[in-house]
């Protein structure tokens, strides 16, 4: 990458901007910097910040991209900072629709930046708001990484109704009512009701469900033709965040007494071997009730 000044692999094409320096060695990179963003995969968060912790001084913030649930002990990401770094280092999450391809584009497209730490949130948002590309921002740290966590799974269901070839009106109700699993988790966990309605709730919801950038949607589609879990995600040749937050839902859906049937399907499908076509029948087989 230093060389190519590009990420050939994951994103070509896009060139860096000159004042983007590529440094492997962590301890450099982080000498002298006040603000860290950690973006890697939810299995990988805990380590990375482990890894920095070393080299971090006193009064840095840590902000965040990673969107999931530990795998595990379904803890959220801002109790693994806390457990890792402390609980006064001041921290955020940013989140929100945003494939790379376009952000990278330079095309439109808007986030939501979410700390209890006003200073720190209205910097970043300065920081990120720029041209095409809008910072919000919010202290629901935890309405907003639930949202982007649950809507992966919901992701994966959808591509697999369309793999199935059932059309437009499973995908809307699936996202609808997945929007409602969402909020149901999420509320009890401690989110608001407002926050699944914004950028990091519906807005990357919608994203994630409807177009094929998202890897998590790719394999629903896989899993709607009948491809292997395995096979596909060989085919997508990155992590699909929906397969590891799809366990942690539903341990966290069980321990708390919620209803999450969608969720509990794709986990059926993921890891106990269901087929998706046996998987929507169960669904669409469910006793009628109040929406």
């Amino acid at each position: 990458m230093a060389a190519a000044r590009e990420n050939a692999e994951y994103l070509p094409g896009a060139r860096f901007p000159d004042s983007l320096q590529i440094e492997p060695d962590l301890a450099a990179a982080l000498d002298g910097v006040n603000d860290l963003l950690v973006v890697v995969p939810s299995h990988a968060f805990r380590e990375t910040l482990w890894r920095a912790a070393p080299h971090l001084r006193p009064g840095m913030r840590v902000a965040y991209a990673a969107k999931g649930f530990e795998p595990g002990s379904g803890k959220l990401p801002q109790e693994v900072v806390a457990e890792v770094l402390g609980a006064d280092i001041a921290q955020a999450v940013v989140s929100g629709p945003t494939f790379a391809k376009e952000v990278a584009a330079g095309m439109p497209g808007a986030i939501v930046v979410a700390s209890t730490n006003a200073a720190f949130s209205s910097s970043l948002v300065d920081a990120l708001h720029h041209g095409h590309f809008r910072a919000y921002r919010s202290d629901d740290v935890v309405g907003v990484e639930v949202g982007g966590a649950v809507k992966n799974v919901v992701a994966v269901a959808t591509g697999m109704s369309d793999g199935l070839g059932f059309g437009a009106n499973a995908r809307a109700a699936l996202i609808t009512r997945g929007l409602a699993e969402m909020v149901r988790l999420g509320t009890v966990l401690g989110g608001r009701h407002e926050t699944f309605l914004g950028l990091a709730g519906v807005g990357d919801l919608v994203l994630t469900c409807t177009d094929d950038q998202s890897r998590n949607r790719r394999l629903g589609l896989a899993l709607g033709r009948g491809e292997a879990l395995a096979d596909a995600q060989q085919e997508i040749r990155q992590v699909v965040e929906g397969v590891v937050a799809a366990r942690e839902v539903m341990r966290l859906a069980q321990q708390h007494g919620i209803e999450m049937p969608i969720s509990e399907q794709v986990h059926e499908v993921l890891y106990e071997g269901v087929t998706a076509t046996a998987a929507f029948e169960t669904l669409m087989a469910r006793d009628p009730r109040v929406e």
